[in-house]
Order: structure tokens, then C-alpha cells, then sequence
């Protein structure tokens, strides 16, 4: 018996709200902690792989497609958790014979780290930082005829040097079974 890894595309939204550590503001020019947003049209690459009964680990890269006055990227990876007795492609084999069992409809979990690259504009300058962020979210999976479609949303809590983060993001595109 195998079970397919997984990679998928997707296209969304990406909406990361942020605040500056007013501990991190220095020099002759400090002023109040800026806060605002960086809103973009975000594609994801999305490889999942070690699937067990119920549980999958994943690797994802999030990057801006059509931003606006900022730019976010992140990297990570993490842990879905599949609902239901299926979760991936399965191919039974022996001699002379292959069975494949697709799985329709599935619903999902999603919990990971990421490293994000925020750079966004204030009052006075573009600045940027790196943060580490904690992402949950969930989902699901519909098999159609010769493609699978893949639906997630999520919310990620980033800190950083001089910034923390609360971000939404919501992608929806196709899967590709690798065999």
C-alpha cells in the first residue's frame, strides 16, 4: 500500500495587520509605534507528504502576487490533521493488479511555524522585519472529475524584532497527486 504525497497551488488573500514594539524605536527621528497593514493577492505552493492514518506533515511558501504598499513572504511547515477514514491517494499493488482509491470530500486542520519577511510603510520610512509566527487554520478537499480542488484559511501570530503580527489569509486552488 501507498499513499500519494501532495502539491498544490493556490491563489488568495494575504492580510497582515502589524504594530511596532515601541522598545524597538530609536534615534533623533522617534516617534509613536506605526501600525497599519499589508494587504496582497498571495499565491502558496503547498507540499504534503508522511501521511499516516490521520495525520499529514506539510511544507508551504506564501508570496505576494499583486501587492499594494507592502510585501509579506513566509516559509514553514507543520501538521494537518484529516477528519474521516481516507485522508490520501492510496495505491493498492501486487503482480498483476493496481487498485486506486481517491479520496472526495476532506476536511482538515492545519497547525505550523513560519518564518515571515514583513516590509511595510509608516509616517516617515519603509521599514521592515523578520518574524516568527504561529499559524492554525483548516479546510478542505473536493475531488471532481479529472482534478481535486483545495480550499484553506487561516490565522497566524507573528512577533518579530521590531514588530508582532496578526494575519489572515484564505487561498484556494488545485491539488496535484505525485505517485
Amino acid at each position: 500500500m501507498k499513499q500519494s504525497d501532495e502539491f498544490s497551488v493556490l491563489v488568495g488573500m494575504a492580510n497582515i495587520g502589524f504594530t511596532e514594539n515601541q522598545s524597538s524605536l530609536s534615534g533623533p527621528n522617534q516617534q509613536e509605534a506605526a501600525s497599519g497593514s499589508v494587504a496582497s493577492i498571495s499565491g502558496m505552493l503547498h507540499y504534503r507528504f508522511k501521511t499516516t492514518e490521520k495525520l499529514a506533515w506539510y511544507g508551504q511558501f506564501t508570496f505576494p502576487l499583486m501587492g499594494g504598499e507592502g510585501t509579506y513572504l513566509a516559509a514553514g511547515g507543520g501538521v494537518e490533521y484529516y477528519f474521516g477514514k481516507n485522508p490520501a491517494k492510496i495505491i493498492l499493488q501486487d503482480a498483476t493488479t493496481s487498485f486506486t482509491l481517491i479520496p472526495v470530500t476532506r476536511y482538515f486542520l492545519i497547525g505550523g511555524l513560519n518564518m515571515a519577511y514583513i516590509s511595510y510603510l509608516t509616517e516617515t520610512a519603509k521599514k521592515n522585519d523578520t518574524l516568527l509566527e504561529i499559524d492554525i487554520g483548516g479546510g478542505m478537499s473536493r475531488k471532481f472529475n479529472k482534478w481535486t480542488l483545495r480550499a484553506q484559511a487561516g490565522i497566524a501570530r507573528g512577533v518579530g524584532v521590531a514588530t508582532t503580527t496578526m494575519g489572515m489569509k484564505a487561498m484556494v486552488g488545485g491539488i496535484f497527486f505525485l505517485d
